[in-house]
Protein backbone atom coordinates (compact mmCIF):
# COMPACT_ATOMS: atom_id res chain seq x y z
CA UNK A 1 0.00 0.00 0.00
CA UNK A 2 1.86 2.88 1.46
CA UNK A 3 5.72 1.43 0.12
CA UNK A 4 4.68 2.93 -3.31
CA UNK A 5 4.56 6.26 -2.15
CA UNK A 6 7.45 5.98 -0.05
CA UNK A 7 9.34 5.38 -3.21
CA UNK A 8 7.75 8.08 -5.23
CA UNK A 9 9.09 10.34 -2.55
CA UNK A 10 12.18 9.19 -2.40
CA UNK A 11 12.46 9.14 -6.66
CA UNK A 12 11.23 12.91 -6.31
CA UNK A 13 13.46 13.80 -3.82
CA UNK A 14 16.30 12.20 -5.86
CA UNK A 15 14.88 14.04 -9.08
CA UNK A 16 15.53 17.56 -7.40
CA UNK A 17 19.06 16.58 -5.61
CA UNK A 18 17.72 17.06 -2.23
CA UNK A 19 19.98 15.21 0.53
CA UNK A 20 17.94 13.12 3.09
CA UNK A 21 17.61 10.66 5.71
CA UNK A 22 15.35 7.47 5.81
CA UNK A 23 14.33 6.31 8.96
CA UNK A 24 13.27 2.90 9.38
CA UNK A 25 11.01 2.54 12.97
CA UNK A 26 8.86 0.37 14.67
CA UNK A 27 5.04 0.88 14.05
CA UNK A 28 3.71 4.35 14.79
CA UNK A 29 0.60 6.45 14.38
CA UNK A 30 0.74 9.60 16.20
CA UNK A 31 3.25 11.97 15.70
CA UNK A 32 4.28 11.92 19.53
CA UNK A 33 4.79 8.26 19.16
CA UNK A 34 6.98 8.83 16.17
CA UNK A 35 8.68 11.81 17.88
CA UNK A 36 9.22 9.67 20.51
CA UNK A 37 10.81 6.36 18.26
CA UNK A 38 12.81 8.88 15.96
CA UNK A 39 14.22 10.40 18.74
CA UNK A 40 13.37 14.01 17.29
CA UNK A 41 11.32 16.68 19.26
CA UNK A 42 7.35 17.18 18.61
CA UNK A 43 8.34 20.55 17.01
CA UNK A 44 10.27 18.85 13.85
CA UNK A 45 7.65 16.39 13.43
CA UNK A 46 5.56 17.74 10.79
CA UNK A 47 1.89 15.97 10.66
CA UNK A 48 0.14 15.98 7.31
CA UNK A 49 -3.83 16.12 7.41
CA UNK A 50 -6.40 15.61 4.55
CA UNK A 51 -9.37 17.79 4.98
CA UNK A 52 -12.54 17.87 3.03
CA UNK A 53 -13.68 21.64 2.20
CA UNK A 54 -16.31 23.50 0.88
CA UNK A 55 -15.89 26.69 -0.61
CA UNK A 56 -17.92 29.57 0.23
CA UNK A 57 -18.99 30.28 -3.37
CA UNK A 58 -18.83 26.75 -4.99
CA UNK A 59 -21.32 24.61 -6.04
CA UNK A 60 -19.31 21.36 -5.66
CA UNK A 61 -20.02 19.23 -2.84
CA UNK A 62 -16.10 19.13 -1.04
CA UNK A 63 -12.81 19.46 -2.49
CA UNK A 64 -9.91 17.36 -0.85
CA UNK A 65 -6.60 19.23 0.47
CA UNK A 66 -3.62 18.78 2.90
CA UNK A 67 -2.85 21.14 6.02
CA UNK A 68 0.83 20.27 7.22
CA UNK A 69 1.31 21.43 10.04
CA UNK A 70 3.93 21.20 13.54
CA UNK A 71 3.61 17.70 15.32
CA UNK A 72 3.01 19.98 18.99
CA UNK A 73 0.09 21.75 16.87
CA UNK A 74 -3.50 21.29 15.49
CA UNK A 75 -5.58 22.78 13.60
CA UNK A 76 -7.70 25.80 14.09
CA UNK A 77 -10.44 25.34 12.23
CA UNK A 78 -12.45 28.49 12.55
CA UNK A 79 -9.11 30.22 11.45
CA UNK A 80 -9.02 27.99 8.42
CA UNK A 81 -12.04 28.37 7.04
CA UNK A 82 -12.04 32.19 7.41
CA UNK A 83 -8.49 32.63 5.69
CA UNK A 84 -9.73 30.18 3.19
CA UNK A 85 -13.53 31.82 2.99
CA UNK A 86 -14.32 28.12 3.17
CA UNK A 87 -18.54 27.48 4.11
CA UNK A 88 -17.18 24.45 6.02
CA UNK A 89 -13.96 22.22 6.51
CA UNK A 90 -13.99 18.68 8.33
CA UNK A 91 -11.46 15.50 8.43
CA UNK A 92 -11.34 13.35 5.64
CA UNK A 93 -12.84 9.97 6.50
CA UNK A 94 -10.16 7.10 6.77
CA UNK A 95 -11.62 5.75 3.72
CA UNK A 96 -11.16 8.81 2.15
CA UNK A 97 -7.60 9.19 3.20
CA UNK A 98 -7.05 5.89 1.62
CA UNK A 99 -8.84 6.48 -1.87
CA UNK A 100 -6.93 10.08 -2.27
CA UNK A 101 -3.47 9.16 -0.92
CA UNK A 102 -2.81 5.15 -0.77
CA UNK A 103 -2.26 5.38 2.77
CA UNK A 104 -3.55 5.04 6.09
CA UNK A 105 -3.82 7.56 8.63
CA UNK A 106 -1.19 8.19 10.70
CA UNK A 107 1.62 7.21 7.52
CA UNK A 108 0.13 10.11 5.32
CA UNK A 109 3.22 12.09 3.97
CA UNK A 110 3.07 16.23 3.54
CA UNK A 111 3.40 15.17 -0.73
CA UNK A 112 -0.25 15.99 -1.88
CA UNK A 113 1.71 17.70 -4.73
CA UNK A 114 2.10 13.06 -5.29
CA UNK A 115 -2.12 13.04 -5.30
CA UNK A 116 -2.32 16.20 -7.03
CA UNK A 117 -4.12 17.74 -3.97
CA UNK A 118 -3.33 21.25 -2.60
CA UNK A 119 -1.07 21.61 0.43
CA UNK A 120 -1.42 24.20 3.07
CA UNK A 121 1.39 24.50 5.66
CA UNK A 122 1.09 26.26 8.53
CA UNK A 123 3.82 28.55 9.24
CA UNK A 124 4.91 26.31 12.30
CA UNK A 125 6.63 23.63 10.04
CA UNK A 126 9.03 26.36 9.16
CA UNK A 127 10.14 27.44 12.90
CA UNK A 128 12.34 23.83 12.86
CA UNK A 129 15.66 23.86 9.96
CA UNK A 130 14.67 20.04 9.67
CA UNK A 131 11.57 18.65 9.80
CA UNK A 132 10.58 14.58 10.35
CA UNK A 133 7.65 12.78 8.94
CA UNK A 134 5.76 9.73 7.82
CA UNK A 135 6.96 8.64 4.31
CA UNK A 136 3.71 6.31 3.45
CA UNK A 137 4.18 3.83 5.65
CA UNK A 138 3.68 3.51 9.86
CA UNK A 139 7.61 2.56 9.84
CA UNK A 140 9.39 4.38 7.48
CA UNK A 141 9.90 8.32 8.10
CA UNK A 142 12.21 11.02 6.10
CA UNK A 143 14.53 13.70 7.60
CA UNK A 144 15.15 16.85 5.29
CA UNK A 145 15.46 20.35 5.41
CA UNK A 146 12.35 22.13 5.94
CA UNK A 147 13.53 24.54 3.34
CA UNK A 148 14.01 22.06 1.18
CA UNK A 149 10.75 20.91 1.42
CA UNK A 150 9.20 24.09 0.81
CA UNK A 151 10.75 23.83 -2.38
CA UNK A 152 10.01 20.60 -3.94
CA UNK A 153 6.12 20.90 -2.49
CA UNK A 154 5.38 24.64 -2.90
CA UNK A 155 2.79 24.78 -0.27
CA UNK A 156 0.32 27.33 0.14
CA UNK A 157 1.88 28.81 3.37
CA UNK A 158 -0.47 30.42 6.20
CA UNK A 159 -0.79 30.50 10.24
CA UNK A 160 -3.56 28.24 11.04
CA UNK A 161 -2.71 26.35 14.03
CA UNK A 162 -2.58 26.47 18.03
CA UNK A 163 -0.68 24.48 20.66
CA UNK A 164 -2.25 20.90 20.88
CA UNK A 165 -2.49 20.33 24.37
CA UNK A 166 -3.35 16.81 24.41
Amino acid sequence: MGKKVFENIVKLLNEKQVVFEHLTHEHVHKSKDAAKIRGNSIEQAAKAIILKIKPKKSDTKYVIIQCVLSGNKKINFRILRNLLNLKSASLATPEEVLEKTDCTIGSVPPFGVLFDIPVYADNSVFLEEEIVFSAGTHNDSIKMKSSDWRKVVKPIILDFSELDLN
